[in-house]
């Protein structure tokens, strides 16, 4: 009954709730009924406000310091609790124990040390001690940084936090700092000086990958963090070929192919992981030398892991794999237009148009076309630039650039659909390739006239009619009309031809063009040059005949 009384007491104490000046009959503060009324209450401990956390911290290497709050609880009935700070001095100020030091050590041991202090004044073996409130420290940051200097941070965070804020631009900076900074810091021989004199390393990169925390350590107060400037040009290293990420990297002292590969973030699954390269320069430098490693034997451990050498490149081949997502598309008058699987170089366009379920009834298989991709749209800039370097004349000039740009942009097989599909003939049943364009259009069943006739519009297809026989239909020409430059607009290739060199066939186009119209100073200025050049040759007449005189 003591031993309950009492721990609700120290409880009161704790909390605030006893005030000298308070006094009653039994010197103590309160009476017998208060302290019976304090049993019943339950204990409230603080709990700690949201904090942004990568994981829950770690007792182990989690280092307590001044400022850090804790909850100590003594598991009695009724239970007593303590919201303790530590002091500036580095130590626990616990009621009814005492004073302990925990400065300096990790959060596991400021435990240990604490449970034993507890134990000595109750006899109850349940004590818990929990981190309620990391505390604040201050850290420098200095070297290749924007913003070389103090920061104030929570003791969870870890050094490419306090590497980040020293990177974040002010307001009287410009962009550029920052990325000169993020593209010349180094971030795996980071230096971090301890108050104590000890250094330790961080290592960003394979942090990352591996998520161990001694690659990038918690952050104490008075730490001196130091950023190297790096040459991604000069010790540096190479992994290439089938990782999930290849590249370039820092080089540190110590790594090895197995470290190489984690900082790349592993193998892709189509490693050939057998036969890993190892490209070294010579110790002249004047040459190379390749080892092909066992990287399955290396990476189990069976065989020993290889010490890398600045300027090493690490080559991970990769087994072909044929299963890629190969496709054409239909559009237009097939059944089922849509998206289709093909093999890389087997499959015919009959058996695509097949597998669409043929064409429908409304389908113009004579204007239909296959169209292909073979520049990739990134690459269409550096196409047009090579495009140019012939020696085009100019007069030629803006016609071949129309032409090389409709090349880029859709390249047309040459392929007759008629031919194959009604006529039977194999030799147009040409092999597809990945993202083939199949276009089935609709049946127009028309001629389209336009330009200079009465009555511009589609006309009935009619067999074996000609030109004349759609311009009279359009209402004939206009007086403005250019009859001797009419041109016939093919459906399918929109090639322009005359009409002594192609028949109309359905869904072709007649254009008929305008009569160029051209002022006075146009007929004036032939005038002048006609007279200039009788002038010239009237004169050359006299001179010879005076010369033979």
């Amino acid at each position: 009954m003591k031993d309950k009384l009492f721990g609700a007491l120290i409880l009161l104490i704790s909390a605030g709730h006893l005030s000298l000046s308070q006094t009653d009959k039994t010197g103590m503060g309160m009476d017998l009924q208060d302290l019976e009324k304090l049993k019943t209450q339950s204990v409230q401990t603080a709990q700690p406000k949201g904090l942004a956390l990568e994981s829950t911290i770690d007792p182990e290497h989690y280092f307590v310091g001044p400022s850090d709050v804790f909850s100590v609880n003594v598991w009695i009935s009724p239970p007593v609790s303590f919201l303790l700070t530590v002091t500036p001095e580095g130590t626990l100020i616990i009621p009814t124990v005492g004073e302990v030091r925990v400065s300096d050590i990790t959060l596991a041991e400021a435990k240990k040390k604490v449970m034993e202090g507890i134990g000595k004044s109750y006899r109850s073996s349940n004590v818990t001690m929990t981190l309620v409130t990391p505390r604040p420290i201050v850290v420098i940051v200095s070297g290749n940084v924007v913003n070389p200097g103090s920061y104030e941070l929570a003791a969870y965070y870890r050094a490419d936090k306090a590497i980040e804020e020293a990177n974040t631009l002010r307001r009287d900076q410009l962009q550029w700092q920052h990325e000169d900074a993020e593209r010349t810091m180094s971030r795996r021989n980071i230096l971090i000086r301890r108050k104590d004199g000890s250094n330790v390393f961080a290592d960003l990169q394979k942090f990352r990958v591996t998520k161990e925390d001694k690659w990038n350590p918690y952050l104490r107060e008075g730490d001196v963090i130091v950023v190297p400037r790096t040459d991604m040009k000069q010790n540096v290293i190479g992994v290439y070929g089938e990782v999930n990420l290849p590249g370039r990297y820092e080089f540190v002292q110590g790594d090895s192919v197995k470290d190489a590969i984690r900082i790349a973030y592993g193998l892709s699954k189509e490693a050939v992981v057998d036969t890993i390269e190892l490209t070294r320069f010579l110790p002249d430098r004047t040459g190379l030398t390749t080892t092909v490693l066992n990287g399955r034997l290396l990476l189990d451990g069976v065989m020993p892991d290889v010490a890398l050498q600045p300027g090493d490149r690490i080559i991970i081949r990769g087994r072909p794999d044929k299963r890629a997502d190969f496709v054409v598309r239909i559009y237009g008058e097939v059944n089922y237009p849509g998206v289709y699987p093909i093999t890389r170089s087997g499959t015919k366009l009959s058996q695509v148009i097949a597998s669409a379920g043929g064409f429908t009834e409304f389908a113009s298989i004579k204007t239909a076309q296959l169209v292909r991709r073979s520049v990739e749209p990134r690459e269409i800039e550096l196409e047009r630039l090579e495009s140019s370097r012939g020696g085009v004349a100019a007069e030629d000039s803006l016609y071949y650039y129309l032409e090389t740009e409709l090349r880029i942009r859709k390249e047309v097989v040459t392929v007759d659909f008629e031919k194959l599909f009604v006529e039977g003939d194999s030799t147009q049943d040409v092999t597809l390739r990945d993202d083939d364009f199949i276009s089935i259009p609709q049946r127009r069943k028309t001629v389209y006239v336009f330009g200079q006739v009465a009555s511009p519009g589609h006309i009935p297809f009619s067999a074996n009619q000609d030109v004349k026989y759609y311009l009279e239909k359009a209402g004939g020409l206009t007086d403005r009309a250019r009859e001797r430059d009419i041109k016939i607009v093919k459906a399918k290739t929109r090639q322009w031809l005359s009409e002594d060199l192609t028949t109309i066939e359905e869904g072709d186009y007649v254009w008929v063009p305008k009569e160029i119209e051209k002022s006075f100073a146009y007929y004036l200025n032939i005038v002048g040059q006609t007279a200039a050049i009788l002038s010239v040759g009237i004169s050359l007449a006299l001179l010879v005949i005076q010369t033979n005189k």
